[in-house]
């Protein structure tokens, strides 16, 4: 069997120093001395996993000045730390400078026990006009040797099924998404059905990492491939430790959750006969009678809001 034991780190950023390199390394330190705590604790570990945006904090003011390269002196400092106790470590997400000055990744990133970055992922779904951020293109997937394939979704990717099921089709088999959600953004009855849902409908492990009250809620949830919680957390600051079967994803996709139901083996079979299971994404979505309905575009800046809510106004008034 192969096992993946992993530490859920739901922590809050504490760090509001004015200056922005030394709130992230204040941020940092906090990192430092839970790595430090939980591997000396339990040796057993594996990998070690904290909230979205974690070492810059919430900042929606400066959080493009805050960007780093990656690799970079920051992630220099979490290599280093990975490589001391030989852990696998994904430090949350961070803003990653991208090509143009103006612009920033929220990028997630899986750190080797040898201090080498094997993956990177850039946030795809932005909640915009809440982030600015620039989306990526990809959904990438590793194998960690001996133990089995991880990907990465972030936040509000999550409430995309596509977004899980490119990793899951990839032969993801733990779907490890950092977030930074509050009770503001739909509460626990948004959030847990959310990795309970991407677990079930991709029959795979989903850990979804939170930030503490104030600024998070809380409650990261580890989640099996049947869709059954593991371990749920509350909403203060806190972390725990799930010992995680991958032996499980394979007999649930090879046999069938609840012992009958072989979701993604059925959808390869129906697909198989003729059955245009994906006719949706085979044509393009953007011509769907849907899209076609919708008439006011996505607001993506605080000026597209006022912008189109004069237009739904006017709409309302025809």
């Amino acid at each position: 069997m192969s096992y993946l034991n992993l530490a859920l780190v739901q922590i809050a950023s504490p760090s509001a120093h004015p200056d922005l390199q030394a709130r992230k390394r204040e941020n940092y330190e906090k990192l430092a001395y839970y790595v430090d705590t939980i591997a000396t604790m339990n040796p057993a570990v594996d990998l070690i996993a904290f909230p979205e945006l974690y070492l810059n904090g919430l900042d929606p003011v400066n959080w493009l000045q805050m960007a780093e390269p990656i690799p970079g002196p920051l992630t220099e400092l979490l290599c280093e730390k990975a490589r001391q106790h030989r852990k696998w470590l994904t430090p949350g997400s961070l803003f990653e400078q991208a090509e143009n000055e103006n612009e920033a990744y929220n990028t997630a990133i899986l750190i080797s026990p040898e201090g080498e970055i094997v993956m990177k992922y850039r946030k795809v779904f932005i909640p915009y006009p809440l982030e600015q951020s620039k989306p990526g293109h990809d959904f990438p997937v590793y194998e960690i040797p001996n133990i089995g394939k991880v990907g990465f979704l972030i936040c509000a990717d999550g409430h995309y099924p596509e977004a899980a099921r490119n990793l899951a089709l990839k032969g993801a088999e733990v779907i490890i998404k950092p977030t930074l959600q509050g009770d503001w953004i739909g509460g626990t009855r948004n959030h847990l059905p959310i990795a309970i849902t991407r677990a079930i409908e991709n029959q795979c492990f989903v850990v979804s990492i939170n930030h503490p009250n104030p600024i998070g809620m809380g409650n990261s949830v580890a989640v099996d491939p049947e869709g059954r919680v593991i371990e749920q957390l509350g909403d203060s600051e806190s972390f725990t430790i799930v010992y995680l079967n991958l032996e499980e994803v394979r007999r649930v996709r090879e046999n069938g959750s609840m012992g009958m139901f072989g979701f993604l083996k059925m959808l390869k079979g129906f697909k198989e006969s003729g059955i245009q299971v994906d006719e949706c994404y085979a044509a393009d979505i953007t011509k769907a009678p849907l899209y076609q309905s919708l008439q006011i575009p996505f607001p993506k800046t605080p000026a597209d809001i006022q912008k189109y809510g004069s237009s739904r106004k006017e709409q309302a008034n025809v």
